[in-house]
């Protein structure tokens, strides 16, 4: 590698690292969404775009200081665990280059696109329980009532989630190009690395407690955090990775 190359390693593994602490400790390390999780974290991003645009080293080093900050500042028990704190958090940028690189072909764009419309029908469909759960056992204006009764309505919902996904489906087709899908498809496996990384330990590790019952917690968390997790991803990933690649310097 030459010296320029280091540079731009070391100017990108400095800034995506101080990007990390500042997500870390401030609120724009959570956007709200219209789910029952309530907010999506935006702390794996800097991770996975490191991986994208340096390779899996540069990523595991960004991942090391997420693990560390969440680490360091914990308040639940599980993340006062270093295993389940930092482990899955290096793995994130290493696992993002490699499905970066593994998916840099044509047909990586018609995949990322049925997925993320997927993913936006499963959410609005899952949503619909909580949103029963939450208005059922409180009283209502007019609007909260009409939303109640589309989220007590089995076709309404899936109706709606079909019709948000396909719209998902055709948005993104216009918005991804055969460039841009592979790293729309390394977002959605490094926000999946963070997501089952650290449930999956935790699991393993009892802080959920045992059984089945622990399994469908689980899975429940897993869903209503990761799937917007991953649709904040891919949609700041693809921007700004695109904006990072015109802005660092050539390293050839």
């Amino acid at each position: 590698m030459n010296s320029r190359g280091k540079i731009r390693k070391m100017t990108v593994a400095g800034l995506l690292g101080a990007l990390t602490v500042v997500l870390s400790m401030t609120p724009l390390g959570f956007i709200p969404v219209p789910t029952p999780a309530g907010a999506a974290t935006t702390m794996h991003i800097p991770v996975i775009l490191a991986g994208i645009l340096e390779g899996p080293i540069v990523g595991g080093m960004v991942g090391l200081v997420f693990g560390l900050m969440s680490f360091l500042r914990a308040t639940l028990p599980l993340f006062k665990d270093p295993l389940i704190a930092i482990v899955p958090r290096v793995l994130i940028g290493v696992m993002a280059y490699y499905s970066y690189q593994a998916f840099r072909s044509k047909g990586a764009r018609q995949v990322v696109v049925i997925l993320m419309g997927f993913l936006m029908a499963h959410t609005i469909y899952y949503s619909a329980e909580g949103i029963r759960e939450t208005l059922s056992t409180v009283d209502t204006n007019w609007l909260q009532g009409i939303i109640l009764s589309w989220a007590s309505s089995f076709y309404a919902v899936l109706g709606l989630a079909f019709l948000i996904g396909g719209i998902t489906i055709y948005l993104a087709h216009k918005w991804l190009t055969n460039d841009t899908a592979p790293i729309a498809i390394a977002a959605i496996v490094g926000t999946l690395t963070n997501t089952v990384g650290v449930l999956g330990l935790a699991f393993f590790r009892g802080y959920f407690g045992t059984g089945p019952e622990a399994a469908k917690i689980v899975a429940g968390i897993g869903f209503l955090h990761g799937i917007p997790e991953m649709l904040v991803a891919v949609i700041v990933v693809v921007g700004v990775a695109k904006g990072m690649r015109k802005v660092l310097p050539k390293t050839e």
